[in-house]
Order: structure tokens, then C-alpha cells, then sequence
């Protein structure tokens, strides 16, 4: 059995913003898992990779922002803000030096 890798960054939203829910009992009273592509459920107490939510297919990022979702992150271990940008490397994101949030 693999083990689970800690998650080094969490977007700044939680995941009931992206519909990402419990796939366990379905609850929203969720927060992102110390582990990676994992969620944890306060209702159920467990880590549990969740429903995928808007990460379930073609993200509308433009749309998804004018709704005011952020794909922005945190980098767990300094507190930075790694903030989503689109160019051409594609998706990436790019650290905000002196912002913490």
C-alpha cells in the first residue's frame, strides 16, 4: 500500500467552494487534508478523497473567478500566497513575496 503525501500547498478557499463534498456521507463540513487529493471530513472524522467538484472536468476559470472562486494557494510551511497565473507555461503559480495571509 503506497503512503500518502503530505500536501505542501491547499488552495485559500475551502473545498465546498470548488463542490468538492464528503463522498463518504456527503457533508460539506469539510477542510483540505494534511494529505494530498484528500479532504477531511469533520462529520465523519476521516481523511477521504472527496467528490472532484468543478476539478471533475473542464474548469470555466474565467467564469469560475467573474463567481468569485480563487484558485489562489497556500504554501503550508511559509504561509505564502501562491497566486494562480495563466500565460504561456500554461497554468502556474507564482509566489507573492512579503504577503502572507
Amino acid at each position: 500500500m503506497e503512503m500518502a503525501k503530505k500536501r505542501e500547498t491547499c488552495f485559500i478557499q475551502q473545498p465546498a467552494v470548488y463542490e468538492v463534498f464528503c463522498d463518504l456521507c456527503g457533508s460539506v463540513n469539510t477542510t483540505w487534508s494534511e494529505y494530498e487529493h484528500m479532504i477531511w471530513c469533520f462529520e465523519c472524522e476521516k481523511d477521504t478523497p472527496g467528490t472532484s467538484g468543478i476539478f471533475g472536468g473542464p474548469i470555466p476559470i474565467q467564469v469560475s473567478k467573474m463567481l468569485g472562486i480563487s484558485f489562489d494557494k497556500i504554501e503550508i510551511a511559509t504561509g505564502d500566497i501562491l497566486r494562480m497565473k495563466t500565460g504561456e507555461k500554461g497554468i502556474y503559480w507564482e509566489k507573492e513575496i512579503g504577503e502572507h495571509p
